[in-house]
């Protein structure tokens, strides 16, 4: 198993965005962002995982959830904070090769126009 490091992300005018390491715990790792200059502003990244108690049959779940909140630039309140959140079923019968197929297209799908449209407005395909 690798070891918890830092992250890097890309923002959206492609600059890169490090999120160091927060915390690890066993079945959970939390990532922020550095250079942040407010806890209240900090991003966050929180990878978690829930074991089956049939390892051999049973179904993995990993999630994720990114946080960015938004400071307001006059008053230094929060004005809100946007979320994202997955998961992932891994039943553990299945392959690796199933299973990055399956990132793959997620990360293909996130990326769509209509995603980002729907983030934006609201709006989704009619």
């Amino acid at each position: 198993m690798a070891a918890a490091a830092d992250l890097t992300l890309k923002n959206n005018a492609a600059a890169n965005v490090t999120f160091s390491v927060y915390s690890v715990n066993p079945d959970s790792v939390e990532w922020v962002e550095s250079g942040a200059t407010s806890i209240l502003g900090t991003s966050r990244f929180v990878l978690t995982r829930k074991v089956p108690t049939d390892k051999a049959n049973g179904v993995y779940r990993i999630g994720g959830k990114l946080t960015r909140p938004v400071i307001n630039g006059t008053t230094g309140a929060l004005d809100g904070t946007y979320t994202a959140t997955f998961e992932i079923l891994r039943p553990a019968k299945l392959t690796v090769a199933d299973a990055d197929e399956l990132v793959a297209r997620f990360k293909e799908a996130v990326a769509q126009a209509i995603v980002k449209t729907a983030a934006e407005s609201g709006a989704i395909p009619t």
